[in-house]
């Protein structure tokens, strides 16, 4: 029943990710608002279903995409997999694993992106597509995560609440 929650808050993510969020970019690169989404609530401590809301983010992203529909859902997998790892690495600052799985998290997703056009066939110049996409993009996602993280850390709460000893 907890795993129901995903479902709506991640097609409102992806409703305002393609709306909203791709419309305002610097230079030519967007925040990813469900990577920083998928990464903070896989860094939760009482998240149990990160793997769902990875596979439904990534579906949903697959569908409003023009990459092919495996690149977003592997793309937030290994992102996925990086966070949960890093949570139990870095348990007492999880801060710091969110900015470091946001910051990898990047990267992971746009190789994966310049990796499908590669497999498609197109060129394109690798220092351009750093310079004007992936680092935007970036600096997009790291601005994003600090308030995503304290919202999702407050539904955390309200989805898994601390058991009372009696």
């Amino acid at each position: 029943m907890v795993d129901l929650i995903a479902i709506p808050i991640l097609v409102i993510i992806s409703i305002f990710q393609t709306a909203v969020v791709n419309q305002l970019s610097l230079l030519h690169g967007t925040a990813d608002l469900m990577l920083v989404t998928l990464v903070a609530w896989a860094i939760q401590e009482r998240v149990t279903n990160a793997w769902l809301w990875a596979i439904i983010g990534g579906t949903l992203i697959s569908f409003s995409s023009a990459t092919p529909y495996f690149a977003p859902l592997a793309g937030y997998l290994i992102v996925t997999l990086l966070a949960r790892l890093l949570r139990r690495r870095i348990w007492q600052t999880p801060i710091l694993a969110l900015l470091l799985v946001t910051f990898l998290g990047t990267f992971v997703m746009h190789g994966v992106y310049l990796g499908t056009l590669l497999m498609k066939g197109l060129s394109f110049n690798w220092r351009d597509s750093l310079d004007l996409i992936t680092l935007p993009s970036l600096l997009l996602n790291i601005l994003l995560a600090i308030p995503i993280y304290a919202i999702l850390t407050n539904l955390a709460e309200w989805v898994y609440p601390v058991e009372l000893e009696t």
